[in-house]
């Protein structure tokens, strides 16, 4: 990851978002204040992965304490739709279909 501080980031903006498309930035504040300039894609990826380990921690509890049923294609379908749109929204299907 690289990094910079937020004076450097103000007077080179458009050299940083370039370099964003590749790798996060690092900016930091006189503070120790940090902040992450991130690709958007890279970002809803990030976003999806979360959200399926989320999933699967909740998915493993469940089974441990025997909360379970069998699944069948539909409600499968239908958690992967709930999980997306609660990412998302309604709009975006581009990341999940990269991961299916």
């Amino acid at each position: 990851m690289d990094q910079t501080n937020a004076n450097d980031f103000r007077m080179n903006l458009k050299e940083w978002m370039e370099t964003a498309r590749s790798e996060p930035v690092k900016i930091t504040r006189k503070s120790g204040e940090a902040f992450i300039l991130l690709n958007a894609d890279n970002f809803e990826e990030l976003q999806m992965e979360l959200a399926t380990l989320r999933g699967v921690v909740k998915g493993l509890t469940d089974a441990v304490k025997g909360r379970t049923k069998p699944a069948s294609t539909k409600s499968t379908e239908t958690a992967i739709e709930n999980a997306r749109n609660k990412v998302f929204g309604k709009k975006s299907k581009k990341v999940v279909n990269k991961i299916r």
